[in-house]
């Protein structure tokens, strides 16, 4: 689970902020939606967090500052090229280093992962963990890299052991990191076992669906996964969408329709592998932007693509076949966010959502959130950034749950949370966020200052006269 997010001098954040899922214990709505302990000293973790803020106020942002750090970390960088870090434009940080740290739980550990880089290198690195069990903290590493590019390392218990042989290795591993490399990922592609439990979190249960994501693998997880038809079809009925249930269909496979950016050595190359195989045959494919497709060698050899079908119920009762392009786009960004309410009945996932509220009914949203907060499992936590204002109620969420990004006269964004604020038990939190009373709202000018009415009249009058 995430406890603890910081991040400094990187896009619209200038200075240090910290997003915290740690509970208010002293708050007693909802006591039970807390995970209690979760955080260590008897501390207090919540399952779920709405971020307000105006347009470009930094809410995506954030979501990017995440995205950024996941990919540096599982991806790395290569020889020679500069970081893509994109520091604060609004003044004179480029060459100033940007932070990141993480402090999360995994595995009935607790850890605290950061680092500090500019576009050359990583200047420090450091992870830190309270193992299973104990109550002290302890060091696994801690890196420099000096200016001129020379990097050392100090390493703890955990990952020397008492072995010199294997003190040896994390220093020879260490000589072998790239200024613009972290030590950890260079571990985890050396194999240092003891880095795995990190590297895992932010691969596997650190999930982020951007504003325009689309669930690559819908078509290959309906086939796979039949309790997953069944949640999907159930939340889309229950969403009042029309739709009665979904399943996969074949259609013949047209590239030119299908798959236009195909280039034709792949198409051929396609064709070739499904010339020699058999009938029914499915092989997957990805395109440039992660999207997966199934395809199928019918008994006619024809090569035939697998599609997402959604039913609706004809007058006379009988299920009629739809494509997912002939749904609203309300309803394909919908089945495009279920996956992830799916996901949260799993033991651990942290899932990040940009814009919520997207293209969904202000209802649709909040019976999504409701859905969130009732199926989860135990360590599952959900994260989004919204402007719907129908959710910012206590009886919905608590208020360690709602947090405010808003920019200062520097543009510079700052983090807060609902709790910084004395509010009453049975105060309306929707009416006092559009008045003005927690910020993070966007402030307009005066319309009549762009001489519109006054132009308008003029032409008025003009119209009149003649």
């Amino acid at each position: 689970m995430l406890i603890q997010l910081t991040i400094e001098n990187f896009m619209s954040f200038r200075d240090e902020v910290t997003f915290s899922m740690v509970g208010v214990s002293s708050d007693r709505q909802h006591a039970d939606r807390l995970i209690e302990d979760a955080a260590g000293k008897g501390r207090s973790v919540v399952p779920i967090a709405a971020i307000y803020g105006a347009n470009a106020a930094g809410k995506s942002n954030l979501i990017e500052a995440l995205s950024f750090a996941k990919e540096l970390i599982l991806e790395g960088t290569r020889s020679n090229r500069s970081i893509p870090v994109a520091t604060f434009k609004l003044g004179d940080y480029s060459k100033k280093p940007s932070k990141f740290e993480f402090i999360f739980t995994h595995q009935d550990a607790r850890y605290s992962y950061g680092f500090k880089l500019n576009k050359e290198q990583i200047l420090e690195e450091w992870l830190h963990a309270i193992p299973p069990g104990k109550r002290k903290e302890v060091m696994y590493f801690e890196r420099i890299t000096s200016l001129d590019k020379k990097t050392t390392v100090d390493y703890g218990l955990p990952l020397t052991g008492r072995s010199l042989k294997r003190k040896q290795f994390l220093e020879f591993i260490a000589e072998g990191t790239r200024p613009n490399q972290l030590f950890l990922t260079e571990g985890i592609d050396r194999n240092v076992e003891s880095l795995f439990p990190v590297a895992n979190w932010f691969r596997e249960i650190l999930t982020i669906i951007m504003a325009d994501s689309i669930f690559a693998s819908l078509e290959s997880t309906i086939l796979s996964d039949i309790s997953f038809t069944d949640f999907l079809s159930k939340f889309l009925k229950l969403a009042g969408t029309g739709i009665d249930k979904v399943g996969g269909g074949t259609v013949e496979l047209d590239f030119d329709r299908h798959l236009p950016g195909m280039p034709q050595v792949d198409r051929d190359k396609l064709l070739q592998k499904f010339s020699g195989a058999h009938a029914n045959s499915i092989l997957m494919i990805e395109d440039n932007f992660g999207k997966q497709y199934l395809l199928l060698k019918g008994e006619d050899s024809l090569i035939k693509m697998i599609q997402l079908v959604t039913q609706h119920r004809h007058e006379n009762g009988n299920l009629v076949d739809f494509a997912v392009n002939e749904e609203s786009e309300g309803t394909q960004r919908l089945i495009n966010l279920i996956p992830a309410l799916f996901v949260l009945q799993e033991e651990e996932k942290v899932i990040f959502i940009d814009e919520l509220d997207r293209r969904l009914h202000p209802l649709l949203s909040r019976l999504f959130v409701k859905t969130a907060i009732d199926c989860r499992g135990k360590n599952n936590q959900l994260i989004f950034t919204t402007h719907d204002t129908n959710l910012l109620d206590l009886d919905l969420l608590r208020r360690d749950e709602i947090w405010f990004v808003e920019k200062d006269r520097q543009g510079s964004s700052n983090l807060y949370s609902l709790t910084e604020f004395k509010t009453r038990p049975d105060l309306k939190i929707e009416k006092g966020y559009l008045n003005g009373r927690f910020g993070a709202i966007p402030f307009f000018g005066n319309p009549e200052s762009l001489g519109w009415h006054s132009q308008n009249r003029d032409t008025a009058m003009e119209t009149n006269e003649h």
